[in-house]
């Protein structure tokens, strides 16, 4: 249960305590609930409001002139790409054809790909706290 709920239900259970009246009991915990679904309702329109935002200038930079502007997300995309792409199909194969005809050959550098898909990750949208939310239900 979040603190929120936990507080309307103390709150619930005060109102319950100093209005012997059921009906004055029962309008004043409908005003607390409207006030609890007003907070809701805000809090949840104050995040769509942030992401049209994000979107607004996710888009205008994508329209700007400049590539040092405009490029910066393609160029990091790429650059994930071919680290993954290196790391996952062209070492595996670049060793396996190196010891075949050279068995005394260095070990080839390997990437450090924690934080290449934490990077990855967060450019696609696959952040662990949104998936928790969609697979808890709060989209």
């Amino acid at each position: 249960m979040d603190p929120l709920t936990a507080l309307f239900n103390i709150g619930s259970s005060i109102i319950d305590k100093v209005w012997p009246d059921k009906t004055q009991a029962e309008a004043a915990k409908l005003k607390m609930f409207e006030l609890q679904q007003q907070g809701a309702f805000a809090e949840i329109q104050n995040g769509f409001n942030l992401m049209l935002e994000n979107v607004k200038v996710n888009a205008n930079e994508a329209l700007h002139q400049s590539i040092f502007v405009a490029g910066w997300r393609p160029f990091i995309g790429w650059v994930c790409g071919v680290a993954l792409a290196y790391n996952y199909i062209a070492m595996p194969f670049i060793v396996w054809v190196t010891k075949c005809f050279y068995p005394e050959a260095p070990q080839m550098p390997t990437l450090d790909m924690t934080e290449l898909l934490v990077l990855l990750g967060g450019m696609l949208g696959v952040a662990g706290l949104r998936s928790r939310e969609i697979t808890a239900g709060k989209r």
